[in-house]
């Protein structure tokens, strides 16, 4: 009787288990919008493989100012920058201190890649609060051969201020970021050079 009590006992559990374990299992399952954002993701590996391999890491930098309206006269400064890997290797964290002829400065950012647009994302903050501090880059970025090219076009006083900014030059140990600047497309000008040199590796 014992026996026959435990496996009616044992029965029941396991009629039970069955819809409990279907709808466990169903629960797991990824949704169709995950599964199409994981699809997604792997598409974008290698876009953003391709900017952890030429950017994680430390670096040592020195910087050259073209004359312009803020630095009349030019002048040279230097920079330590680190960019680490994000979570899941999905995005790269940039974190800025600088000195120079346009006095101190700090940043942070992360990029992205955003496979809807076919492009990096970036969002912004440093110390000379435009825009209020953060924004998110207004254009995607992207490769351009062997180079990363961003632009961006954003308001400073009421007036649109357009910006582009090319790391090149990359070898295993340093690379060459310059950036440029003008009130319209065709009308940009140098505004700094920066030689980089890798401290360390990520």
């Amino acid at each position: 009787m014992k026996r026959i009590f435990i496996l009616s006992i044992g029965l029941c559990t396991s009629l039970w288990s069955v819809p409990q374990l279907a709808e466990a299992q169903t629960a797991d399952r990824p949704t169709a919008a995950q599964e199409a954002g994981a699809k997604a993701a792997a598409a974008s590996a290698p876009q953003m493989e391709k900017l952890i391999h030429a950017l994680a890491g430390e670096w040592s930098t020195s910087e050259i100012y073209d004359s312009s309206d803020s630095v009349p006269k030019g002048g040279s400064g230097h920079s330590k920058d680190s960019y680490r890997i994000g979570p899941a290797r999905l995005s790269l964290i940039e974190e800025y201190h600088g000195e120079g002829a346009g006095g101190k400065s700090w940043g942070i950012g992360t990029i992205w890649w955003d496979a809807m647009a076919r492009g990096f994302r970036i969002v912004w903050c440093d110390s000379f609060a435009l825009d209020a501090g953060c924004r998110v880059l207004s254009e995607p970025g992207k490769w351009d051969g062997n180079a990363f090219v961003i632009t961006d076009v954003h308001q400073d006083s009421g007036k649109p201020v357009f910006e582009m900014e090319v790391w090149s030059n990359f070898t295993p140990n340093s690379f060459s970021q310059t950036l440029y600047v003008g009130d319209s497309r065709d009308k940009l000008k140098r505004f700094m050079t920066i030689q980089a040199k890798r401290v360390t590796k990520p």
